[in-house]
């Protein structure tokens, strides 16, 4: 299938015509083995960041930082990586923002769900599964297509049984099997869930989006930008991201910087009202 091939590591990293297609159509991207030859600074890199921010999984719920890359200096690189730059490009346009991302490590399952429903601009997600996953050992599962407006009804998918009495684990869906060194990309409208999973599976995420142009988009990226609140942060990426990054990077760090003047006054707010940050 033209959405699960594999970049070639010969030449310039480029998104070919039939993936964009592909991604257009049916929500999500998978590209094969485009970081295998990064695994042995991307794992070290990821451990290192719950190890500083003193985050220890025990197993029993799922364990989140926010933001992830920005907070290791090598990681954080991952936003000029070619690879990146092609499928982000190719995707959203030359100019696209970066948004943040988080890292988790996962327990149990995840119910159907979508990362977003926009109706304005596009809003993706990059992930990278540090374990191998399988459909039916917490790999991430999409319904096809689920990224348009109007297709379905995401509140059938909160309750299956009552909607079509199946499990969430059988509702149709395409399994995205992944490995080490895999990228899978999807859509935030897109439906997607987990089933099956253990209880420390490796998991981080970059979400980006299309630059703005509208004033409807503008007021959707402030939207994004403030719902950041939840997890107590005053801005979406760290200095440290911010300082080390050069003219290519600030190009799409810019537009999500203009749009954090809310930020500090919500995430003050959350705080005061909220026994600890959000998980996701």
């Amino acid at each position: 299938m033209a959405g699960l091939g594999r970049i070639s590591k010969m030449g310039p990293m480029k998104i070919t015509e039939q993936q964009v297609r592909f991604f257009n159509d049916f929500g999500f991207l998978k590209l094969k083995q485009a970081f295998r030859d990064d695994l042995e600074w991307i794992i070290p890199g990821f451990e290192q960041i719950f190890i500083d921010r003193g985050v220890v999984h025990d197993g029993t719920k799922r364990s989140t930082v926010v933001p992830f890359i920005d907070q290791n200096e090598k990681l954080l690189t991952l936003v000029d990586h070619p690879v990146i730059l092609s499928a982000a490009k190719a995707l959203l346009g030359d100019d696209f923002n970066y948004l943040g991302g988080d890292g988790n490590y996962y327990t149990g399952e995840t119910g159907w769900h979508r990362d977003g429903y926009h109706l304005e601009g596009r809003y993706l997600k990059m992930a990278f599964y540090l374990d191998a996953v399988r459909g039916d050992s917490g790999a991430l599962r999409v319904v096809p297509g689920s990224h348009k407006p109007g297709v379905w009804d995401e509140t059938k998918f909160h309750r299956p049984v009552d909607s079509w009495g199946i499990e969430g684990r059988d509702v149709p869906a395409y399994a995205l099997d992944s490995d080490p060194g895999d990228l899978l990309i999807f859509d935030h409208n897109t439906l997607h869930a987990s089933f099956g999973g253990g209880s420390a599976r490796r998991m981080f995420t970059l979400n980006l989006c299309r630059h703005a142009e509208t004033p409807k988009e503008k007021a959707d990226l402030l939207a994004f930008v403030n719902g950041a609140e939840r997890f107590w942060i005053t801005q979406v990426h760290t200095d440290m991201m911010r300082k080390t990054a050069g003219p290519e990077r600030m190009r799409h760090l810019q537009q999500v910087m203009e749009h954090e003047y809310e930020l500090p006054a919500r995430a003050a707010k959350c705080r005061e009202t909220m026994k600890e940050p959000a998980r996701h």
